[in-house]
């Protein structure tokens, strides 16, 4: 893993930049990454450099990588959503470092990363041209998590849903189908409300 990153926080001129070239407001933006992230893209507990924030998703995983990963380690690989798998905080990162033992590649596209939680398959969207840059990015600081946010939600057509406030539409597109089932929609609209 990367490691030697200056890693700092999104500056409130940051946010004011992002909000300047994607015609958003501020709050908009903010509120995405409090909902994905809790605001933070980082590990606040580990010392500096920390790692990013991630989510390993083992039914990502399962399908992309042989199956015989999920009869070795059903902890790592099964096939649909299981919300009960998370460990949270750096026992995520311990599940991708096992998961990479299996797979380097194809672990890494299973996790979301960072301020956004993008996912590692999405790289291409994100505006990276290689897994290895899209992790590169993660560990160098907030800006650029922030960039990949941005660019997944120009690259999948969701700018307008956040524009007009949208919370379904948006929630749907940007976090999938089951967005219900984690109140992404009302929890996106209570965060845009604080944030202003």
């Amino acid at each position: 893993m990367p490691s030697g990153y200056v890693q700092t926080a999104l500056s409130e001129s940051d946010y004011k930049d992002l909000s300047n070239e994607f015609g958003l407001e501020v709050a908009l933006v903010k509120a995405v990454m409090e909902v994905e992230s809790n605001g933070s893209g980082f590990l606040l507990k580990e010392a500096s450099p920390a790692r990013p924030k991630i989510l390993f998703e083992g039914h990502w995983f399962y399908k992309l990588t042989p199956k015989p990963v999920s009869k070795s380690r059903p902890d790592l690989s099964y096939p649909s959503w299981d919300k009960s798998k998370y460990k949270g905080g750096s026992s995520e990162w311990d599940r991708l470092l096992d998961a990479m033992a299996f797979d380097e590649i194809q672990a890494l596209k299973s996790a979301s990363f960072g301020l956004g939680q993008v996912m590692g398959f999405n790289y291409p969207a994100a505006g990276c041209a290689s897994i290895q840059q899209f992790i590169e990015e993660n560990f160098a600081g907030e800006y650029w998590q922030a960039r990949h946010m941005m660019n997944f939600i120009v690259n999948n057509n969701l700018l307008d849903e956040l524009k007009r406030k949208d919370w379904d539409g948006f929630a749907r597109g940007y976090n999938g189908p089951g967005y219900k089932k984690n109140n992404y929609d009302t929890k996106l609209e209570a965060a845009y409300k604080k944030a202003l």
